[in-house]
C-alpha cells in the first residue's frame, strides 16, 4: 500500500493541475483542493479497508457500497468531497471529525470577525458574499463561540499566585447580566500585577450591583483560588471595594484611584471661574517624587487657593489626599499602575466597543462566554504587541 496522499505526495498531484493555468488562479485552486480532499478520503478507505478499487485479496475487510455526498467549510470556502461508504462498518476519516461541518481554521476566522465588533447577522453576509450563499448563518455564527464554554469553567476555576504588588478592582455595567432584567448591571473586576511586572485579569463576577456582598465573594474567591498576599489595592470612590478589600486582605495598603479623586474634584467645581487653574494645580501635586514633597505642594496649593479653602470640591480633595499616595510605598516602577485603575478603565472601553453591535446580552451564560473570549483575544493583542516592542528596541 502506497503512502497516502497528504505525506509528501501533493508535489506529484499538483503537477497535473498546471495544464489549467490558462484559467482564473482561485478555480484551479478550489478544484485541485476538492480533488486532493476526495484522494485523500479514498485513500484512507483503502488502508481501512485493506483492499483497492477492484482488487481482489484474502486480507480484504470490507466491500465498497457507493459514497455520500458532504459539504465542508473550509478558510477556502466550502469544499463538496464524496466519503466512500462500507457494506459492514464505520469508518473515520482523519479530513473532519464527526458531526463536524466546519474546520477548526474557518471557525476560528468567524469568531475573530464577531471579536471584532461584526454582528452576527453581517458576518453571515460578509461570509456569504465572500464564500457563497448560505456559507453559515447568524444563529451559528454565535454558536461558534460556545467552544470557549470549557475553557471559562477551567479559567474561572485555575489556581492564583499568592502574591500581588497591585489589585485593581473595578466593576463595569451592561445589559442582560441578570436575566429578566433590561436595565444595566455590574460585571466585577479584578486585575493583579505582580513583582515580575506580568500581569492578568484574575476573575469576574456577575453581580445586581456594587455591594460589599457582591465584592466580598469576588475577593474570596480569589483568596480561596491562592491570593493570600495583596500589597495595595486600586479602587475609584466606592466605600463598598475598601470594605471588602480590606476584609479580606487586612494588611493591604487601600490606594484611591487618583483619576477618579480628580474628576470628582472636577464635578465640584462646575461654576467656579478659576475652575481650569485649580484642576491644573491640583494635578501638578501627582509628580511628586515622595511623600515629603507631595505635602509640600499641597501646602503651596492650599495658600495659594485660600478664597476656596471653604468650597466643597477643596474640602473633598484635601480629605482625599492622604488615600491617593498609598503608591509612594512600593517601588517606583509601580507607581504609574498604582495611581489609578486605567488599566481596567482601558479594557472596559475596548470591551463596550467590541459588544456595541448588539447592546445587551440575551442571558448570563452568554455574558460570560463574551467577556471571556474577549479577554482571550486581548491577551493575545497585548503579547503580539509586546513582542513587537521588545524586537524592535534589541
Amino acid at each position: 500500500m502506497k503512502p497516502l496522499c497528504f505525506e509528501g505526495y501533493y508535489r506529484r498531484r499538483f503537477a497535473r493541475v498546471k495544464e489549467f493555468s490558462c484559467d482564473q488562479v482561485e478555480v484551479v485552486l478550489d478544484k485541485f483542493l476538492e480533488q486532493f480532499c476526495n484522494q485523500w478520503l479514498e485513500e484512507e478507505f483503502e488502508v481501512q479497508s485493506r483492499s483497492r478499487y477492484y482488487e481482489r485479496t484474502d486480507d480484504r475487510a470490507d466491500y465498497r457500497n457507493g459514497h455520500y455526498r458532504r459539504s465542508l467549510l473550509t478558510a477556502r470556502g466550502r469544499v463538496h468531497v464524496d466519503v466512500p461508504r462500507g457494506q459492514k462498518g464505520h469508518y473515520t476519516f482523519s479530513l473532519f471529525k464527526k458531526f463536524k461541518r466546519k474546520t477548526e481554521h474557518f471557525e476560528a476566522v468567524v469568531i475573530e470577525a464577531l471579536l471584532n465588533g461584526h454582528s452576527s447577522r453581517k458576518a453571515s453576509q460578509f461570509f456569504g458574499k465572500l464564500f457563497g450563499a448560505g456559507t453559515i448563518s447568524h444563529q451559528a455564527a454565535v454558536t461558534t463561540l460556545r467552544k470557549f464554554d470549557s475553557e471559562l469553567q477551567r479559567w474561572k476555576t485555575r489556581p492564583i499566585k499568592d502574591n500581588a504588588v497591585v489589585l485593581v478592582l473595578d466593576g463595569v455595567w451592561l445589559k442582560g447580566v441578570i436575566p429578566y432584567l433590561k436595565c444595566a448591571k455590574p460585571v466585577l473586576f479584578a486585575y493583579a500585577v505582580y513583582p515580575d511586572g506580568t500581569e492578568e485579569v484574575l476573575d469576574f463576577e456577575l453581580a445586581r450591583g456594587e455591594s460589599e456582598d457582591g465584592w466580598c465573594r469576588l475577593c474570596q474567591s480569589l483568596q480561596q483560588r491562592g491570593l493570600n498576599n495583596v500589597r495595595l489595592i486600586v479602587h475609584d470612590d466606592n466605600e463598598a471595594i475598601a470594605q471588602a478589600a480590606g476584609f479580606v486582605w487586612p494588611k493591604a495598603l487601600d490606594q484611591a484611584c487618583v483619576f477618579h479623586v480628580m474628576q470628582n474634584f472636577t464635578k465640584k467645581l462646575a461654576g467656579c471661574r478659576d475652575k481650569r487653574k485649580l484642576i491644573d494645580d491640583a494635578s501638578e501635586l501627582y509628580k511628586a517624587k515622595n511623600e515629603e514633597e507631595f505635602y509640600r505642594l499641597a501646602q503651596k496649593f492650599k495658600n495659594r487657593w485660600l478664597k476656596y479653602r471653604y468650597h466643597p470640591a477643596m474640602k473633598y480633595l484635601f480629605g482625599k489626599l492622604a488615600d491617593t499616595i498609598k503608591y509612594f510605598e512600593l517601588p517606583e516602577k509601580f507607581w504609574e499602575i498604582a495611581k489609578t485603575s486605567n488599566r481596567l478603565e482601558r479594557l472596559f472601553e475596548e470591551l463596550k466597543r467590541r459588544i456595541r453591535v448588539f447592546r445587551r446580552f440575551p442571558n448570563p451564560a452568554s455574558c460570560k462566554r463574551w467577556l471571556y473570549a474577549l479577554l482571550t483575544q486581548q491577551k493575545r493583542w497585548n503579547n503580539s504587541w509586546l513582542l513587537c516592542e521588545s524586537q524592535q528596541s534589541s
